[in-house]
């Protein structure tokens, strides 16, 4: 890599003929392997994926450095100085041309800008810097998208062509170096030809003389399973022009589509080319709406079109049985699902809506339902398509936020549902979907979630939706289900005796054989001040930490202090109140790590620090106090606290969402709150979506009632003033609140 600046310009072009010849030249083959090797290793070391965070300008696929080795292999193999000089060759179009070079000048402009920021030499375009540059660049929100997603999302499409352009050539310089002898030609039908095993156009034309051959290429070489030969994908790119209105609307071109949405070995990998190439983005121009746009939080690692294609990979990999061990029950499933095509579609279509504002379900439903009929597909195949992008996200929100141990909320969402076929592809729509967010956003308790809502969804379809009073059965059911398993282990006496001693809403929520380790693990120590228990399950990765004491006020609120001073994340917790005024409380716990509590001496540490704070040894504010509730990352971030409250939800409980920036001591201020004034948990669902962090409570008065008019506005305005201080950083005790108005709660959407 060397230029001309000043001084003897005959002199420095003998030096680059005499290096070219002498040395350059010597093992042109080799030369390229080894940067086509070199370009390899560094995508892999950034998981060949141009779609990251806070991507690095330079060596991130898709980024100056691909550029780079673009220009070095075409000096080395052309002996040209510039890039515009492969254009006299045939080798580069004025168009190719312009836009490597308008990507270029896009990479340099924003890598400058960001080391005039640093003061130093910085390629990580990181969240702060995005927000400023984007500032910079004259990017304003706009509804539906803030200015710095529409910064990221240019970005992201500057980077999917230079990554698109590059694979492109790179492989024709690999079909060039080819060793083994190329084979002839063999005819396909309607223009195509099978050109070293790779399909292709057997004239340059083709396209201009039928545009349908845009997309019969792609079906050709999904049936075949079959790559399209690096020319040819050249030729797509510029002709795509022709992927107008007349060839979105031609029956034959949506029938060819649908096809390829069949869900056969090649769905992804033909998707992926096509939205490499842009014709996907063409042929639905509603998917092209979101290609390159980003989310400017934590939680959505990848732009929404990427996304969305590794959604559809994850339902393959389910339906391919290659997750047959993880996911078991998605792998059962699927084989029963009828309509695989309209599956397909749902996931492809769920996230269409990005970027409109308002609520993307509903508007996605809108525009599914319109792609269906314009695909062809029949009304009721469209209108389960539109159903399912609608409901999307509605399973997660269940299983993950409310207490899916309460028949209402079971029955509730079984009536939405409403058959058992809605059902299964919603959860396969659901699993697909959450295992595309990001590293480390799937996990086993999520799966134990979904599959618990799956399995009591159908049997509550099975036996028509649970009747009234069909909650004191089941619960019932359940004591004499437990009663029986202890029969043997302890005087009848005793087992009926500690059983009666629970309401049913202990039962409803537990198997009996969860109920019975809970007995055999409290028996000799339930006259003790403290019984601890922990039950570790490998199936979700979580512990579940049993907590058996005198009941009183605050209770949650200090063990949800001294669990966070421990660094354990709390998912879940069951409250339970005996007949006789204990406590046994259950929490849903996991290491920071996001695995189980394994080691006795981690649990005997994690002991230790519940017996000081609720024998009143130490405050858990004190605690909590000791704590760095910062984290680097997030304070790039803001997440306004928000309050909902649905009394209708529950027939007994009122259900109060707390959405806030997650962070050190959030649970415990949440709960020591609600302690201030009297209110009681009976059961609450903690959820992290990146930076933000959303829990759900089950919640009732000092006399076991739902909360009034008066005093839901009391909540509401406490906790606000709590999540306030929080946010700045101060936990002085708040002034007693006076009663304000809480807005109605609707509808979130992570």
């Amino acid at each position: 890599e060397s230029r001309f600046l000043a001084g003897d310009r005959r002199l420095f072009f003998t030096y680059r003929t005499t290096l070219f010849e002498e040395v350059l030249l010597q093992d042109t083959a080799g030369f390229q392997r080894a940067k086509l090797l070199e370009q390899r290793k560094r995508h892999e070391r950034f998981g060949n994926s141009l779609f990251y965070l806070e991507p690095n300008l330079k060596e991130n696929p898709g980024g100056l450095r691909d550029i780079h080795n673009f220009m070095w292999i075409a000096k080395y193999r052309y002996g040209v100085l510039r890039m515009r000089e492969l254009i006299p060759l045939g080798l580069l179009t004025p168009e190719e041309y312009r836009s490597f070079s308008r990507c270029r000048e896009y990479l340099w402009r924003v890598r400058n800008a960001l080391h005039f920021r640093a003061g130093r030499r910085e390629d990580r375009l990181t969240f702060q810097y995005q927000m400023e540059i984007a500032a910079e660049f004259g990017y304003k929100d706009r509804p539906g998208m803030r200015g710095v997603e529409q910064f990221m999302r240019r970005y992201y499409q500057v980077a999917a062509q230079v990554g698109n352009l590059s694979n492109i050539f790179l492989r024709l310089y690999e079909e060039e170096f080819r060793k083994k002898p190329k084979k002839r030609p063999r005819e396909l039908a309607d223009a195509f030809v099978l050109l070293d095993d790779k399909v292709a156009v057997a004239s340059p034309e083709a396209f201009v003389q039928n545009p349908l051959r845009l997309i019969r290429l792609f079906e050709l070489s999904h049936r075949l399973d079959t790559q399209i030969h690096p020319e040819t994908t050249r030729q797509v790119c510029r002709h795509l022009n022709l992927v107008n209105r007349e060839l979105r609307t031609n029956p034959e071109a949506c029938r060819l589509f649908l096809k390829i949405m069949d869900g056969r070995e090649a769905t992804v990998w033909t998707l992926r080319r096509m939205n490499d190439t842009g014709v996907l983005g063409r042929f639905i121009p509603e998917f092209g709406r979101i290609q390159g746009q980003s989310q400017h939080d934590l939680f959505h690692v990848y732009t929404v079109d990427e996304h969305t294609l590794l959604a559809v990979e994850s339902l393959h990999k389910i339906q391919a049985g290659a997750l047959s061990e993880e996911l078991p029950l998605s792998t059962m499933i699927v084989q029963r699902v009828r309509k695989l095509t309209v599956l397909y579609l749902a996931v492809l279509f769920h996230d269409i809506a990005k970027g409109r504002g308002d609520d993307h379900s509903v508007k996605g439903a809108v525009i599914t339902r319109q792609i269906g009929r314009r695909l062809g597909l029949s009304e009721g195949d469209a209108e389960l398509a539109a159903w399912l992008v609608e409901n999307h996200l509605v399973m997660s929100r269940v299983a993950f936020r409310l207490d899916i141990n309460d028949p209402q909320t079971v029955s509730q969402f079984a009536r939405r549902v409403g058959d058992q076929q809605r059902l299964d592809m919603l959860l396969l729509l659901t699993v697909a979907d959450i295992r595309a967010v990001g590293p480390g956003v799937w996990n086993q308790w999520k799966a134990s979630l979904l599959r618990r809502l799956h399995q009591s969804a159908t049997e509550a379809l099975n036996r028509g939706l649970f009747q009234p009073l069909e909650a004191d059965r089941l619960a019932r059911g359940k004591r004499e289900a437990a009663a029986k398993l202890l029969a043997g282990e302890a005087p009848a006496a005793e087992i009926h005796r500690y059983l009666e001693r629970f309401s049913s809403d202990y039962f409803l929520s537990l198997d009996p054989e969860i109920i019975v380790d809970h007995y055999r693990a409290l028996r000799h120590e339930l006259d003790e001040p403290l019984a601890t228990a922990f039950f570790t399950s490998p199936v979700s990765d979580t512990t579940d930490l049993l907590v058996y004491t005198q009941d009183h006020p605050g209770l949650i609120a200090r063990i949800s202090g001294a669990l966070a001073g421990d660094n354990v994340n709390i998912l879940s917790a069951n409250v339970n109140t005996t007949k006789d005024g204990m406590a046994l409380d259950i929490f849903t716990i996991q290491d920071a790590r996001g695995g189980p509590i394994d080691g006795e001496a981690r649990k005997e540490r994690l002991r230790t620090a519940l017996m000081k704070v609720l024998l009143g040894q130490v405050r858990a504010a004190d605690v909590l106090a000791k704590l760095d509730p910062r984290q680097r990352k997030r304070e790039t971030f803001h997440v306004p606290p928000s309050v909902l409250v649905d009394n209708d939800f529950s027939d007994a409980h009122t259900v109060l969402e707390v959405s806030a920036m997650d962070r050190v001591g959030l649970l415990y201020t949440i709960t020591r709150e609600l302690k201030r004034q009297g209110i009681q948990i009976r059961s609450a669902k903690i959820s992290t979506y990146g930076e933000r962090a959303v829990d759900v409570f089950y919640v009732k008065d000092l006399f076991g009632l739902k909360l009034d008019q008066r005093k839901v506005e009391r909540m509401v305005e406490g906790l606000k003033r709590s999540l306030d201080l929080l946010e700045q950083g101060r936990e002085k005790r708040p002034p007693s609140p006076a009663g304000a108005a809480g807005a109605p709660p609707a509808p979130s959407t992570p």
